[in-house]
């Protein structure tokens, strides 16, 4: 039994050990094929600053969905796209898109999340 529990820990071992050589080989075959380098955007007061004007609209939560779109509307002229999420629907996608917030309502279209860009 100890001999197989060995065996499979030295599987283990050599794949973190493989995985980790095929990552540094990756990083630097992009590096040396001229492949940029994503930047981070700037740090600004704790936050990151991914699009200009306000990003997050706290005192919305409690309000009604259309109320909370004049609003985001009004106070950021870029944001072009305002999406309602219901419960049951899956969540919000990662990817990050300026200029799209995404409202989480309840059937009574009321806002329960700080809506924010993204």
């Amino acid at each position: 039994m100890e001999g197989k529990s060995m065996l499979k820990l030295s599987h283990v071992l050599a794949f973190l050990l493989l995985a980790s050589l095929f990552q540094s080989l990756m990083a630097r075959d992009l590096i040396s094929d001229g492949i940029e380098v994503l930047q981070l955007p700037v740090e600004n007061d704790g936050e990151f600053v991914f699009c200009p004007g306000k990003l997050s609209w706290p005192e919305l939560v409690g309000k009604s969905a259309g109320y909370a779109k004049q609003v985001i509307e009004k106070e950021n002229s870029i944001v072009h796209d305002v999406r309602l999420i219901f419960p049951g629907m899956p969540p919000k996608p990662l990817n990050y898109v300026c200029g799209r917030v995404f409202l989480v309502v309840n059937f009574k279209l009321i806002v329960q999340v700080t809506p924010s860009m993204g």
